[in-house]
């Protein structure tokens, strides 16, 4: 049962910020987006990727794969659409 429940919060967390980034990159309206929060968010994603690599925890891997991915496209168009 806890499997099921780690690849649920896998799915969950590499679906959550995709809308973001797309929303971002469309509009290219990031004024109301923290720079600093964002790339907080990124290094704990690296990191919880990192670790789930260690481990080799797929359930964390896939997930965090994702987010490191849609978190970097954020922190681009951040950086780019000042």
């Amino acid at each position: 049962m806890a499997i099921y429940v780690g690849y649920l919060a896998a799915l969950l967390g590499m679906i959550c910020w995709i809308p973001q980034a797309f929303q971002v990159w469309r509009t290219r309206d990031t004024k109301s987006l923290s720079l600093s929060a964002n790339l907080l968010f990124l290094i704990t994603v690296s990191l919880w990727l990192i670790y789930g690599l260690m481990i080799t925890d797929w359930p964390i891997i896939l997930a965090n794969i994702v987010s490191v991915t849609a978190m970097i496209a954020i922190v681009a168009a951040k950086l780019k659409y000042k």
